[in-house]
């Protein structure tokens, strides 16, 4: 289990968090009110800090995530992720505050 850092980028003004899983994953998020919620998706391990860059810029390609997850996916969002390739790193924009995230992988 991971606790996800979100960091506001200035220039997108989203929120943004980057880990690296290794196996399937849950992603738990709570917010401070609904919005746009977006992940993306690198193979390998190349976290970094966060910076002005969008996912575009910086590599990534988005996850097309299941038509039962809306793209404004409310206050609380809680989904199982699986994936045949890993390692991979995992970006998560959010339009509005995180006030906890978790990643937690499969064993």
């Amino acid at each position: 289990m991971a606790d996800l850092n979100f960091v506001k980028n200035e220039d997108t003004q989203k929120y943004v968090a980057e880990v690296v899983v290794n196996a399937d994953f849950n992603i738990h998020l709570e917010r401070t009110s609904g919005g746009g919620l977006e992940i993306y998706q690198k193979n390998g391990e190349y976290t970094e800090a966060v910076d002005g860059r969008t996912a575009t810029e910086r590599g990534f390609d988005v996850v097309s995530v299941p038509n039962t997850v809306p793209y404004n996916s409310g206050i609380i969002f809680d989904y199982d992720f699986s994936a045949l390739v890993y390692p991979k790193t995992i970006r998560i924009e959010s339009g509005s505050e995180v006030t906890s995230g978790i990643l937690t992988e499969a064993e």
